[in-house]
Parts: structure tokens; sequence; C-alpha cells
């Protein structure tokens, strides 16, 4: 009887460390597939909630991204050239106006948008070993536009759910608990020059940064 039951332990202890295992290498892969993504140096992407719409484009070392504001009149416009160290805010309001800054001032927006499960490199396998072992991180399969994802969560109250493209570990959409929702589009290879130039300086009044 006694052997029975450690030969029932056993097999269960396996049969959680195959399933920790396999958990494991899902947010491992995803992490990667997304910095083979990020690292790309031309693609666009929208970024949509109930709130914002964002435009992203980066083509080489110049990133530009338009936020525009659907309850108010906010809309607002990035350029950052990263060759020149040139960054500029535009605000496309009704009295156009431009300010310019040196370095980025944690404003611009520079990589592909991130999920709650990003983990970066020198972090990478101690905390997707913790989401692997933590049994109230969800992994679940379904599809959103026809595209294969993966479905993370966390059975927490106010916690998100998170469809990441299994292709390319970049996020399609979020479900936040109180009901807002984040939609991403994406394209590579599409972005011009013209998508990436920057917005005529003499159209608008330099704000002299404090």
């Amino acid at each position: 009887m006694k052997k029975k039951i450690l030969i029932i332990i056993g097999v269960v202890i396996l049969i959680v460390m195959i399933i920790v295992l396999i958990r494991f290498n899902i947010y491992m892969n995803l992490d990667k597939k997304y910095d083979q993504m990020n690292a790309k140096d031309n693609y666009y992407y929208y970024s949509e909630t109930e709130t914002t719409v964002m435009n992203y484009w980066k083509k080489d070392n110049i990133h530009k991204v338009n936020v525009k504001y659907l309850k108010g009149e906010g809309n607002l416009t990035f350029w950052k050239n990263e060759d020149t160290n040139e960054y500029y805010m535009f605000n496309e309001a009704k009295n156009k106006t431009y300010s310019k800054y040196v370095g980025n001032n944690g404003m611009m927006v520079e990589n592909l948008p991130l999920t709650g499960y990003n983990v970066s490199s020198e972090n990478r396998i101690g905390i997707n070993l913790m989401f692997a072992i933590n049994p109230l991180c969800t992994i679940s399969s379904n599809k959103y536009e026809n595209k294969d994802c993966y479905i993370l969560g966390y059975l927490e109250e106010g916690s998100s759910k998170e469809w990441i493209e299994k292709e390319t570990g970049l996020p399609l959409y979020i479900e936040f608990a109180n009901g807002a929702y984040r939609k991403i589009h994406y394209s590579f290879d599409t972005v011009t020059d013209e998508d990436v130039k920057i917005p005529n300086i003499q159209e608008y009044t330099l704000i002299e940064n404090q």
C-alpha cells in the first residue's frame, strides 16, 4: 500500500513538472518571439481603446507617434531621430505648438506594445519560471480575428486578460476588469519615408521647455 501511495505521489509530481515545463516554455517562447519582432527596423501599429487612438511608425532609427484622445481635443504627435538625438512633441490643437527635447524624457514610446508578461532578458528565466509555477497564472488557447492566440490571465479580481498571438508574441487584444479594452493591429515592412516625416515646424509655435 505504501509503495502504491509513493508511486501515485511520484506520478502526480511528474505530471505537475511536465505542466510547469510546458507553461515555462510558452512564456519563454513568447518573449523570444516578441524580441525578434521588436528588433525589426520597419513597422507600424494602430492601437485603439475607448478613450484614445494611437498610430505608431518606425523606419530605421526614426520613430513617429500620433495620439488622439477621443474624449476632448487632445492630439499629440511625437517624433524622434535616434541618430541625431532630435526629439519633438507637436500639439495638433487649433493653436499649434511644439516643444524640443534632448533625449527621451519618458514620453516617447520606442518599442512594440508590451504585455504584462513580457520579461527583460536578464530576468527572463527566473520570472517566467515563477509565472509557470504560480497556479493563479492562467494560459489557454483561442483565436482572435482568426489568429491563433494564447490568452494569458491571472485569477485575481481586477486582473486583465491578454490575447497574445502565438506566431509573433505580440498582444492583439487586452480586456481589462473594468470593461475597458485595447485593440492592436500591426504591419511590417510597409512604412515609408513619408510616413515618418517630421511635421512642418514652420506651422507651429515653439514652446520653450522649463
